[in-house]
């Protein structure tokens, strides 16, 4: 445990001084160490502890890097904007409800869960305070893609191999019958991370910009819809539906309500994506499986995980009716965990989606949650509206909170980790203008008016930020 111990402490240590450092580097950081901590604690497990660890630290450095960015939040949050800060305080009041019916009920369990809830709470909070300049936001989508390709090229190195620290960490906690055969081509990729489902979500919503626009694919030219093959077949790897109705929910809804932005990207990609499947689809090793699994699609009704999320909604209902006011953080999902001091969960209620969040946080927190939501997609509409503020973030942030209204009938997707919020915070905010400059744009109603909202872009002509003039006559040569 001492080497898990420098390991876990030398990460938390990097994040802490890129956050006092007000760095913007620390997104690009936690982005990493969500992804890959996993892996390196099964490495650590296997090469140097040659034990499995059920405790080990490392598995909660996300917690401590994503805890790291909210110092900067909780120490100025008074400079966040009128507007941004009122959604935070909607989203500190949803949290920090559900923590306290939670904290009554479960103790540490609510302690771990409120860890894991703040974890991008800390990520989008940390992107409204820094009010980053266009090129460091599309850094920050840069590297959820490269996150995305790495944990994909290592997905297939899994498949076809099966590393001896992946079998044994399978082994050691008896995952072996849920994941396949700890045998090559016969085993569900997971990648760097706990198991499929996460990773396949990850993947699925991590795509989505890469297909719409070509500044956000970290390679250039071929190479980069090369990458966007990688990701996608690695989500048909982890058998997991979710992660491919989210990529193609996330790409046809930015289509649809941006009024065909990046149209001609996406139609490429799916052109792209299309003909990689047509003619790689039957190459796969083992292929009959995963064709297998994808064809269920047509007939979900028949399929055993579809049934069992119905059956969970239909206990929800019972339960939500004996606990308007919620179960509180903690009560229900992995975190049951802490308590129980088992690999198993002790509730049946683990990927319910919007009963899960209900079940959670209960009719009051929920009304918060919404009203926090609400609020910014109204800065989104507001933003969107006039053309000289309008950008493909604030594209992309609208098309990620309509997906999340779909994705969310499949698990959780709301309170974790994910490109989600990167994409929701970059959309709402933007660095201050050039002093002397002034916008028309207000905040929405309700939310107060402090310091305007500026355009960020000295580039795009408009009334308070006209063009310079052209030179009277061209220099010369």
């Amino acid at each position: 445990m001492d080497w898990d111990w420098i390991i876990a402490l030398s990460i938390a240590t990097a994040a802490l001084v890129l956050a006092l450092r007000k760095s913007t580097w620390i997104v690009d950081f936690t982005v990493f160490v969500f992804v890959f901590n996993r892996g390196l604690r099964r490495l650590v497990d296997f090469y140097i502890n040659h034990e499995f660890s059920p405790l080990s630290p490392i598995s909660l450095t996300p917690l401590m890097v994503a805890a790291a960015m909210l110092i900067p939040s909780l120490t100025n949050f008074n400079r966040f904007p009128p507007w941004s800060r009122a959604v935070l305080s909607f989203l500190i009041l949803a949290i920090g409800y559900a923590f306290v019916i939670g904290f009554f009920s479960v103790q540490l369990a609510a302690i771990y869960a409120l860890a894991e809830v703040m974890a991008p709470f800390g990520l989008f909070s940390f992107v409204l305070l820094t009010q980053p300049v266009t090129r460091v936001k599309d850094r920050w989508v840069r590297s959820f893609a490269w996150a995305a390709i790495l944990a994909s090229a290592y997905g297939w190195f899994q498949y076809l191999t099966i590393p001896e620290w992946d079998k044994f960490w399978l082994i050691e906690t008896k995952m072996y019958g849920y994941m396949g055969l700890p045998i090559p081509t016969q085993m569900t990729v997971f990648s760097t991370m706990a198991e499929r489902g996460p990773l396949a979500s990850f993947l699925g919503f991590s795509v989505v910009p890469m297909l719409i626009s070509r500044k956000w694919r970290p390679m250039p030219g071929i190479l980069g819809w090369a990458g966007v093959i990688l990701v996608f077949s690695v989500i048909l790897l982890t058998l997991s539906r979710g992660g491919l109705l989210f990529a193609v929910l996330g790409t046809a809804i930015h289509l649809i309500i941006n009024r065909g932005q990046a149209g001609r990207q996406i139609a490429l990609g799916v052109a792209v994506v299309g003909t990689a499947a047509w003619f790689g689809m039957n190459k796969i090793p083992n292929a009959e499986r995963v064709v297998k699994r994808f064809e269920t699609i047509g007939e979900i009704q028949e399929d055993g995980s579809y049934k069992g999320r119905f059956m969970i909604m239909s206990s929800g209902f019972t339960s939500l009716a004996q606990n308007p006011f919620g179960l509180g953080l903690g009560a229900v999902g992995l975190a049951t965990r802490v308590n129980s001091r088992s690999l198993t969960t002790s509730n049946t209620v683990v990927d319910a989606g919007y009963f899960n969040l209900i079940l959670v946080y209960g009719v009051p927190g929920i009304a918060l949650l919404l009203t926090s939501l609400i609020l910014a997609w109204r800065l989104l509409a507001r933003r969107y509206q006039q053309r000289e503020f309008r950008d493909d973030h604030v594209l992309l942030a609208r098309s990620m909170l309509i997906t999340l209204i779909p994705a969310c009938f499949a698990g959780d997707l709301l309170t974790g980790f994910s490109i989600f919020w990167l994409a929701l915070g970059c959309g709402i905010s933007f660095p201050p203008q050039r002093r002397g400059a002034r916008s028309a744009l207000p905040a929405p109603s309700g939310v107060g008016r402090g310091a305007p909202l500026r355009d960020p872009s000295p580039s795009m002509p408009n009334k308070t930020n006209p063009s310079p003039p052209l030179p009277c006559k061209p220099p010369s040569l």
